[in-house]
Parts: structure tokens; C-alpha cells; sequence
């Protein structure tokens, strides 16, 4: 990559932010990019010689600095055979342009030979406020303009990932040769989009470049137009730089593992939430509010007060503010002033409102925190929750021993109702927080101190939005690594692409970046609470699933065939079993209204007045030695079984035991589906006791596929990553 001839094309515009396609393929050539060169031509006549030094069949296109897409002002002209049908394009371009685009400069066109056909791309960039640099690549033609088939991703790439961007799309078997067609160079076609990467990567002034379209062939490909912006107002904004952020850091990890708890404000009025949240903190709590009225209250529950954070005699290392928010400014500057390590507003009524004074009073909260190293955990949100020490953001959570998963939220009653629910799936929280409008720390920064707790196995996420997308994704990433990351992103509909004329930008919406940037960084996604309690259930509790071919027992026929739709749709594998399974499976599987294909139909086989956990041994032995299977499902308690456990408690627990014994000596991921039907109150009771013996349960058969699906992309994509690193 020749940067001097970079730097000097860039510089030679004069200021101009777009650069002509004969300066955007100099650009590209001097980056090691081969194109179709092309001549300017401001007259016909310098066309016509321009074709017949480069060769007929020739092209011309309509050279403006106002046109950003040629043939939707007819600015493209083909197949020019002779040089009388380049004089007549000529005219016919300059005639279009007058009429389609009035205002616009014509400056002549550009000649060009006629490529061979072959197969169009689409190659492009742009550079994204949040994300920095983006790289692009889809089919071209109708498949871009209509069918939006591409991949995105952060740059830089390299070949390997560019050429799993090729392998995304959904046209791929027009590049892998369709019907009996020669397969174009892919190996090509992936150096090229890791080059581009590397390009605007490195080139920071470069705001969008679109390679449209690039035409592949057996043997290469052909680089046809070029558009590159330079100095565009979509340059990446940078990161204003915090002095204090390390210790800002710090700082909160100190306020998470707190000693000394001040919670200011706390009122009569909302039953003292947050002093009945802290009710079982390990460490020392104090109380900070000057009403003499609240101050009773608040003593007849045996906790000291103070009128002022001056007056409470230990260092305060996490305070929880619940003041009016015209009063939020001068408490954070209390804290300062007091070096209060880690303070969480509960107060709300900030930017959140899109109120003038709800944005000017966040603003000053904002000055305040950034001439310290206080850690500003919100405003809005319910902070922070560590049941290990109960350090709690909420009445009633679970206290008293260290979990192993995590979770961050946006949303104070995800966050609360995550808590609250994660125990009853036999999932222990280490840690979670709440943070609301991230007004000093983000996302990453809570995601970095939890990763760095080794006892975290999962961690979840409720996103809204971040300031920082590119220390995002690399938060991201380097957690993925470790462990999975489950993130459930709201807003993926709200409007906000970014306007734009260039097909890169057009297509690089604000769902697409996000869904790009997750799948990159090796975390999964989920759409909904329910979803996310499975998933990390799955991936917490369950083994790793390192393959998507499932073997499935149902107890019934009807079942049979909607557990296999149902895992099919979610894109996990059902195949047939190994001839070995099959010869064992004959010689005792009861085929009268069953089957013992796969899924299996297994109703008739294992169950009776009791279950004959003979049976369901075999079948399960059977399908944990077969090597084509990678995961097992179990289906158990079908409504009238579910119904005898009812007063047959002995039979469920004789059941449970068998299948939790089996579950400790697999290597494999196995799971269970308990269907609530109508019986729910039973079914509980039932999934409570399965997951004391460890077993990993799910409602349904749509939760459970979805789940195991959310699992199996997490570690096959951690195990590619692992070998491309390696």
C-alpha cells in the first residue's frame, strides 16, 4: 500500500470530498487494488479516441462531481461497438443529464473497455459514527437493489473472515458455480475485501468508497466503477479523552464489592426501598437524609443517620441517591467532595425526557463527574446488585453466596426482573448492574470488570444503545473468549439510518451494523427476556454444543413431528441414526404407536404405570454412543403423566434421578423440555426438583430449539475463532 501516492490523490483534490472514478482507481491501485482504468473525455472526440486506444466494445459514463449513482440520470452508456456509437452515447449522456439532474455539472465522461460478463459484486465502506470503518460485500444487479444480499463487518478483516462474508449470502451458489457454471476465485475476491479493509482502516479521512460493480470471474475479477468520499461528514467522531477513566474503573469495582453503603434520600413514601434493598448488606450501611420526619423512620428500622456524607465516619465506597433530580447536581458534587468512591442514581427525569431541563441538569451531573474520578453508575437505573456481599438494588433478592453469571441492563426492571428469576432456573447471579443512561461508564466498562472475575461463566446484556461501539465490540470480543455473551438489544426498529446516497451506506442500517458487530465479536443474540433466561440456562448450566445434530425423544407421535419442525425451523440438524443404533433399537423398541426413527417415539417404549427406566436407559445409551449425534433432547411429563406426579411424587423423583444420572456421565449436551400444559403448579414442582439434580429444563419445545440454537452458534463460532487465531 503506497501511502505517498494515497496522500497526494487525497491532497489533489483541492478540497473536493468526492473523488472522481479516475482518482478513486488511481487511489485503489496505489493500495494494491487492480482496476479497469478508465480515461476522461470532455468531448466527443476525445471519447472516440479514448475507445479506440483502450479497445471496442467500449462504455462511457457521465463524469460529474454532483452524480453519485450514473445510470439513474442514464449516464451510462454499453456494448459501444464503433465509433459513431460513441459520439451518439456522448450526446445522449450530456442530453440525459441536462434533463434528469438540471443542476448538475457535465464535465465530460469516462471510457472504458467492456468487461467480459461475470458475476457483479458489490465491495464497499463507510465509516460509522459509533463503529468507525465498516466493510461491505454482496451480489450485485438486482440482488443488491432488491434483495439487499450482503454481509457487513467492523474493519479491519482478514481473508478468512472476508471469505465467511462470501459464504453469508444468500446468493453464494452463483459464486460457487450454479449449474454446472464455473465457480468464480473466491480466494480472490476475499484478498480483495481485506485489502479495502486495511484501506479505510489505515486511511481515516476515507468516509465512504463503494466498488460497484466488481465483476468476478474463474480467475480474478475486474474492478469496474469506483466512487471513494473523502472528508465526509461520517467520519468517525473521536472519543473524548478521560483522564480519570482508569481510576473511574477502579473505582466502580471498589463500589460493586462495597464495604461501606450510603444511601441518600431514601423516603417513607416509597417504604424505604432502598434502605429495605440494603437490609442484609455484610458491610457497614448508613443513611444520609436531613428531614427530621423521614429521620424516625428511618432509625426505627435501626439504621444510623446523618444529616450530611461529611458527617458518616467511614470512607463510602458505593452511595445510592434517590433525590429529586434538581437536587442530583449538588449531591454528586457532595460525593466528591467527600471521595466517594462509586455513586448510583436511581434518579430520574435526565436526557431520558428529551426535556430541556431533564438534558441541561445531565449535563452538569456530567461536568461534575468528569473533574473526578467518582464512578457515575446511571442516572435512571437501579445500579448495581453483588449477592455475595447483598449489596442489593432491589427489596428481596437473593443474598449470600457468589453466582456465576452476570448481567448488564439498560432497563431497571430487566435488570430486577433477571435477578429475581435467574434463581428459580437454578442460575446464581455474581453480579449485575443496572445502568441506565451510561452517562460516564458504559456498557464495556461494566462487561470489562466482569470478565475479569473468574468465576463468570455467562454474562447477559439488555442494550439500548452505546456511546463507543468500536471499545464496545472489543469488550466484546475479548469476554466472548472466555465465556458467552448473550445481548438482547432494544430498539432494532427504531428509525435512524443514516441518509445517504452511496449503496455501502444505504445498506449499513443501524440493525445491520449492530447484528454485524454481535456475530463478529462471538456473542449471541436474544429477543426477549424469556429468551435470555433460556439461553444463558443453556449455556451455564448445559455442556458445550459443538454440533447441531440432535437426537430427540418425544412421547408421542404428534409430538414427534412438531419437535422436529420445530428444531428444523431453527436451523439445528435431525438426522438419521447410525445403522448400529437402529440394530439395537429393534431388538426392544415397541413400534405399535411409536417409532424409532428420529425423533424418537418413545411413549410406548419407556413409559407405564411407572417409567421403565430400563428402556429409557437403553435408548439413551444408545444415543450417547452413536457419533452422529452431538446433542440429546428429552421430552418428560406429557399432561396426564404430568397430572399422576401430582400424588405419585415418588415416581417424578425416581424419574428424575435416572435421567440426572445419565446426564452426570454423558459428555454430551443434553437437555429436557417439561411442557407446563395444564398442570403448571405440578410442572413447576417438577422442574424445580430437575434442576436441584443439575438437569438443564425448558418450557417448550420453540424455547428449548431457540436456546440450543443461540448455544451452538456461540461455541461453533468461539471454535472457528480459535482456529483462525491459533
Amino acid at each position: 500500500m503506497d501511502q505517498r501516492i494515497i496522500e497526494q490523490i487525497i491532497a489533489g483534490t483541492g478540497g473536493r470530498a468526492t473523488l472522481s472514478e479516475v482518482e478513486s482507481k488511481r487511489l485503489l491501485e496505489a493500495a494494491g487494488v487492480s482496476t479497469v482504468m478508465a480515461e476522461p473525455a470532455r468531448t466527443a472526440d476525445d471519447a472516440v479516441a479514448a475507445a479506440n486506444r483502450l479497445g471496442f466494445p467500449a462504455v462511457l459514463k457521465v463524469l460529474s462531481p454532483d452524480i453519485t449513482h450514473k445510470s439513474e440520470v442514464g449516464g451510462v452508456m454499453l456494448h459501444l461497438t464503433s465509433e459513431q456509437e460513441v459520439r451518439a452515447a456522448f450526446e445522449r449522456i450530456r442530453r440525459n443529464l441536462a434533463q434528469y439532474a438540471t443542476q448538475a455539472r457535465f464535465e465530460g465522461v469516462v471510457v472504458q473497455k467492456m468487461a467480459p460478463p461475470g458475476v457483479e459484486l458489490i465491495v464497499g465502506a463507510v465509516r460509522d459514527r459509533r463503529f468507525g470503518p465498516l466493510i461491505l460485500a454482496g451480489l450485485g444487479g438486482v440482488f443488491v437493489e432488491v434483495m439487499d444480499d450482503t454481509a457487513l463487518r467492523l474493519a479491519p478483516v482478514e481473508a478468512a473472515e472476508a471469505r465467511r462474508m462470501l459464504d453469508e449470502l444468500r446468493g453464494r451458489a452463483l459464486l460457487q458455480g450454479l449449474r454446472g457454471g464455473r465457480a468464480v476465485d473466491l480466494t480472490a475476491l476475499a484478498e480483495l475485501i481485506a485489502t479495502i479493509s486495511r484501506l479505510v482502516w489505515e486511511q481515516r479521512n476515507i468516509s465512504e468508497l463503494d466498488l460497484n460493480p466488481v465483476v468476478a470471474y474463474a480467475d480474478g475479477f475486474k474492478v469496474l466503477d469506483a466512487r471513494i468520499v473523502v472528508n465526509g461528514a461520517d467520519a468517525l467522531d473521536d472519543t473524548a479523552f478521560d483522564p480519570h477513566h482508569e481510576q473511574r474503573r477502579l473505582n466502580l469495582k471498589r463500589g460493586l464489592e462495597a464495604r461501606t453503603v450510603a444511601v441518600i434520600g431514601d423516603k417513607r413514601l416509597g417504604g424505604y426501598m432502598w434502605l429495605r434493598a440494603m437490609k442484609r448488606f455484610s458491610g457497614k450501611l448508613y443513611s444520609v437524609q436531613i428531614d427530621p420526619k423521614e429521620i424516625l423512620g428511618i432509625e426505627a428500622m435501626g439504621i444510623k443517620n446523618y444529616q450530611s456524607l461529611a458527617e458518616v465516619p467511614d470512607p463510602i465506597d458505593y452511595a445510592v441517591s434517590a433525590v429529586p433530580r434538581q437536587v442530583a447536581p449538588r449531591i454528586l458534587q457532595d460525593c466528591v467532595q467527600n471521595k466517594v468512591a462509586a455513586i448510583g442514581f436511581f434518579t430520574s427525569g435526565f436526557s431520558e425526557t428529551g426535556e430541556e431541563l431533564g438534558i441541561r441538569l445531565e449535563q452538569q451531573l456530567k461536568e461534575i463527574a468528569l473533574s473526578s474520578d467518582i464512578a457515575l453508575v446511571g442516572p435512571n437505573c437501579m445500579g448495581l446488585y453483588n449477592p455475595e456481599v447483598g449489596l442489593c438494588n432491589f427489596p428481596d433478592l437473593n443474598v449470600g453466596e457468589a453466582g456465576d453469571v452476570c448481567f448488564i441492563s439498560q432497563s431497571g426492571t430487566h435488570t430486577i426482573n433477571f435477578s429475581s428469576q435467574a434463581p428459580l432456573r437454578g442460575l446464581r447471579i455474581n453480579k449485575a448492574a443496572s445502568i441506565g443512561n451510561a452517562l460516564m461508564l458504559e456498557a464495556a466498562d461494566y462487561l470489562d470488570l466482569m470478565a475479569e472475575d473468574a468465576r463468570t461463566r455467562v454474562v447477559g446484556m439488555y442494550i439500548e444503545g452505546v456511546r463507543d461501539g468500536r471499545r464496545f465490540y472489543e469488550s466484546l470480543r475479548r469476554a466472548c473468549a472466555r465465556f458467552p455473551v448473550v445481548i438482547w438489544k432494544g430498539g432494532m426498529t427504531e428509525a435512524g439510518a443514516r441518509a445517504t446516497l452511496s449503496h455501502t451506506g444505504s445498506l449499513a442500517t443501524p440493525a445491520a451494523v449492530w447484528n454485524s458487530m454481535v456475530r463478529q465479536s462471538g456473542a449471541v443474540s436474544v429477543a426477549g427476556l424469556d429468551a435470555m433466561l433460556d439461553a444463558v440456562e443453556a449455556l451455564a448450566r448445559g455442556r458445550p454444543m459443538k454440533g447441531c445434530r440432535m437426537g430427540l425423544v418425544a412421547m408421542t407421535g404428534g409430538q414427534s413431528v412438531v419437535i422436529t419442525d420445530t428444531f428444523a425451523s431453527a436451523g439445528l440438524e435431525i438426522p438419521t441414526l447410525s445403522d448400529s443404533s437402529y440394530d439395537e433399537l429393534k431388538t426392544f423398541f415397541n413400534v405399535i404407536g411409536g417409532s424409532y426413527r428420529n425423533p424418537l417415539d418413545a411413549g410406548g417404549t419407556i413409559m407405564g404405570g411407572d417409567v421403565n427406566r430400563g428402556n429409557l436407559a437403553r435408548i439413551l445409551d444408545i444415543l450417547d454412543r452413536d457419533p452422529i449425534i452431538d446433542a440429546i433432547v428429552l421430552e418428560i411429563g406429557t399432561g396426564l403423566r404430568a397430572q399422576r406426579w401430582a400424588s405419585h411424587e415418588d415416581e417424578l423423583t425416581r424419574l428424575l434421578d435416572h435421567i440426572a444420572e445419565f446426564n452426570r456421565k454423558t459428555l454430551k449436551p443434553f437437555f429436557v423440555i417439561l411442557h407446563p400444559a395444564h398442570v403448571e403448579t405440578i410442572v413447576a414442582r417438577a422442574k424445580q426438583l430437575a434442576r436441584e439434580r443439575g438437569l438443564v429444563v425448558f418450557d417448550s419445545f420453540e424455547r428449548s430449539a431457540a436456546a440450543l440454537k443461540v448455544s451452538y452458534d456461540y461455541w461453533s463460532n468461539r471454535v472457528t475463532r480459535e482456529r483462525r487465531d491459533s
